[in-house]
């Protein structure tokens, strides 16, 4: 398999025996945008692929439960950190099932590994690689790793320095230096051997988790939103580097960003759209389908038009599915799904960094196929196609059931031709046809 490398920028070959694959999850003080849930179906597909292909995987999506934005929230609303993290973590869980996500093999919680993160903070501090300040912050040292910092994100350090202001810290180092335990007594904290009230910052738990899991070797695929990768990933990879002396991902994978009516998605512009109000218009199919249409690196514009497109489309595949069922019941072949394997074209456009534009036009492709096969009588392939077809979906994602009451109303239909009641006949027709069925 090849995916696309954020780190070398090009398209690597991967063939492991247990994939490991990091995924950054959401930090819970609000509602999942739209944003957050393309990465979430991207590594979805990859992790139903994989699976199909017979590979072991190991699955991790933290969730970030201890943050400012928590903290302001829950003081805003008069409510514990607890109570705002669990309502909103809650509910991304709750688009799992309404977008057909698969369980994750780990979600970790912030708030449950603090020894952890104290532990892996110290051993930053002990062998140099991060300081302690007189207020009792913890930082990682930059300028060790000066050579080493921007080179996933192509960022360089004498450019970030420009303009950079340093922070209200006496013995701070480096302006770029970043907190990895936080000195506060506002909202939640612990006592650690840094101080007697903090938290730690964003940026050491996902490098913490990793190491966690998967130890000093770290992960086949880090990944999440293009977003993330300066300076979240940037400053894992750092940590992780400055522990192991090793690399933290062999594939670093990020997903595009979100257009919205051309325009980059932003709560400035005001054009931000929360994941649960689009599926109260849109189902995960349609979503699922939507996204499909562009290159997982690439941005998406996204629109109510496009949207309503995507619904059409994935409506005309599963209408042909339904309608090859039904004629093959007509003419007496008793079709029951019955799971197959992949076509070599899915195969090879899935193993090509998740070519999903070439994937939807081999769905079309076998969709045509199977018209023309049932035009043709040849119910055997029909059979055959239909069970590619179906099985190919199932790997995309898509919720696929036939309504076992429409095989009762194709009967009704052929009596009623058979008969030559077509009133009768075209009864049940339109009933299909109000079902979307054909």
């Amino acid at each position: 398999m090849k995916l696309y490398n954020s780190y070398s920028t090009k398209k690597e070959e991967i063939n492991e025996k247990i994939y490991k694959i990091y995924n950054c999850g959401p930090t819970v003080y609000n509602y999942v945008h739209i944003g957050n849930i393309r990465p979430l179906i991207t590594f979805d597909i990859l992790y139903r692929f994989l699976l199909s292909q017979n590979k072991k995987v190991e699955y991790v999506l933290n969730i970030t439960d201890v943050d400012d934005k928590i903290i302001d929230k829950a003081i805003k609303e008069k409510k514990t950190e607890k109570e705002i993290s669990t309502k909103y973590a809650k509910a991304y869980f709750d688009l799992f099932k309404k977008l057909n996500v698969l369980n994750q093999s780990y979600n970790p919680l912030v708030s449950e590994n603090i020894k952890g993160i104290e532990e892996y903070i110290d051993k930053l501090i002990n062998n140099g690689s991060a300081y302690l300040t007189k207020e009792g912050d913890a930082y990682f040292d930059i300028g060790k790793f000066k050579n080493e910092y921007g080179k996933l994100s192509k960022q360089n350090i004498a450019n970030l320095l420009e303009g950079v202001r340093k922070e209200n810290s006496n013995d701070k180092h480096n302006p770029l230096d970043f907190v990895l335990w936080k000195k506060t007594n506002i909202g939640i904290n612990w006592k650690t051997k840094f101080n007697n009230h903090g938290r730690p910052g964003w940026h050491t738990e996902c490098a913490y988790f990793i190491n966690k899991y998967f130890g000093n070797n770290g992960v086949t695929i880090h990944g999440g939103g293009i977003d993330l990768k300066f300076p979240h990933h940037e400053n894992e990879l750092i940590q992780n580097l400055a522990l192991t002396k090793k690399p933290m991902a062999k594939i670093w994978m990020h997903v595009g960003h979100i257009n919205v009516d051309n325009e980059k998605m932003s709560k400035s512009l005001n054009n931000f759209i929360l994941a649960k109000d689009i599926l109260k218009k849109y189902d995960g199919n349609i979503i699922r389908w939507f996204f499909l249409q562009t290159q997982y690196e690439n941005p998406i514009n996204f629109s109510d038009n496009l949207l309503i497109q995507a619904k059409n489309e994935i409506n005309k595949v599963y209408k042909s599915i339904n309608y090859a069922i039904i004629w093959l019941e007509i003419s007496n072949v008793k079709y029951e799904y019955t799971k197959n394997k992949l076509s070599f074209e899915f195969i090879d456009f899935m193993n090509d960094d998740l070519n999903f534009p070439n994937v939807i036009s081999h769905i079309y492709e076998i969709n045509k196929k199977i018209s023309q096969l049932l035009k043709n009588k040849l119910f055997k392939l029909v059979v055959l196609n239909l069970n590619i077809l179906i099985s190919e979906l199932k790997v995309l994602g898509f919720t696929y059931k036939f309504n076992e009451k429409y095989f009762k109303n194709a009967k009704l239909w052929k009596q009623a031709l058979e008969k030559k009641d077509f009133v009768a006949a075209d009864k049940i027709r339109d009933e299909l046809m109000k079902e979307e069925i054909i």
